[in-house]
């Protein structure tokens, strides 16, 4: 009998049409398998490695919307081998990184090993009412600055100082875009030119990547050669329900996702789970204010709100919560 890792658990028991709310899609991107195939393809000190020696550079736990975008609380609790933070009371308005995590490949010549700082973004739209690059590169220089105390320092007595910042990847992946940007990914980084003259030094400054995958909204990778992107595509196709998507991954795509084991699979998250997402519980709360108006008995709105598609499985208990809502303010 197979029994499904956390990914598999997790992409069966998602709803197709739900498959984009917005803590699963982070949970299943935190995958270390499937990390390493994006970092493969889109980081370029990976692309001479195979898939399990970039999983193996991924230290430590990847973090899921726990460290902070804002200025100042980044770093609380990162010490300079790790990522760890800390919770802060009053959150309310505060960005944080989908994914944080980072790569400790082995180094050349003298290096002992090369650090690199990862973000991966997940995103619905590839025009979301502002300028996506300029984001992804204010993250960038976020994972930058954030650095100073913990990577490096500009004390005096540091001979090497602004030398040990680590070089930030912010990765963004856009499941909803237009045809007319699927199936491409745009890299955007520093690079040099003179306006005048040359020389023949080298020095670093390739420390900043803003790279953004994206995955067309029709689910169409026909003419998509990149097989990162063709995965992608059918992992975010609402169209392939969640046990299909994992034997397409495990077969088609070669990852890692079942192993044989004596019990039967357990654990599955619920759609209780996955109606968690905000902005169904705001719909679901508007409707049942709005039906209380006209329909005072429990059993008959309970009815019609489950004739509604997007809350055909709620529970009465959740409808209940809304409804007693309503008695109490009228």
């Amino acid at each position: 009998m197979e029994q499904f890792t956390g990914l598999g658990k997790v992409i069966v028991a998602t709803d197709p049409d739900k498959i984009r709310l917005d803590m699963t899609v982070k949970n299943i991107l935190a995958y270390k398998p499937l990390l390493a195939r994006i970092f493969k393809e889109v980081v370029s000190e990976c692309r001479d490695m195979n898939y399990d020696e970039i999983e193996a550079c991924i230290e430590g736990d990847v973090l899921v919307s726990k460290v902070y975008v804002d200025s100042g609380l980044t770093n609380a609790g990162e010490r300079i081998d790790g990522l760890n933070t800390e919770a802060y009371l009053n959150e309310e308005g505060l960005d944080r990184y989908d994914i944080r995590t980072y790569l400790r490949l082995p180094g050349k010549g003298d290096s002992e090993y090369i650090k690199l700082i990862i973000n991966l973004e997940a995103q619905n739209e590839d025009k979301p009412g502002y300028d996506l690059p300029l984001r992804a590169l204010f993250y960038c220089c976020r994972m930058i600055s954030a650095q100073q105390g913990v990577e490096f320092t500009t004390d005096s007595d540091d001979p090497v100082k602004y030398g040990n910042i680590k070089k930030v990847y912010s990765i963004w992946l856009c499941t909803g875009a237009a045809q007319t940007r699927a199936n491409s990914i745009e890299v955007y980084k520093i690079d040099r030119s003179f306006l005048f003259g040359s020389n023949s030094d080298d020095p670093k400054y390739d420390i900043l990547n803003a790279i953004i995958i994206y995955i067309s909204k029709n689910h169409d990778h026909e003419n998509a050669e990149n097989e990162m992107i063709r995965m992608l595509t059918d992992l975010f196709d609402k169209r392939i329900n969640g046990a299909e998507k994992v034997m397409k991954l495990k077969s088609v795509y070669g990852l890692k996702i079942t192993r044989e084991v004596e019990s039967e699979v357990k654990g599955l998250c619920t759609y209780a789970d996955a109606i968690e997402n905000e902005a169904l519980l705001k719909g679901l709360k508007a409707l049942v204010h709005s039906l209380k108006v006209y329909v005072s008995d429990f059993d008959e709105l309970y009815t019609v709100v489950t004739k509604n598609e997007e809350y055909e499985k709620v529970s009465r208990e959740t409808v209940m919560k809304y409804y007693n809502e309503t008695t109490v303010n009228s």
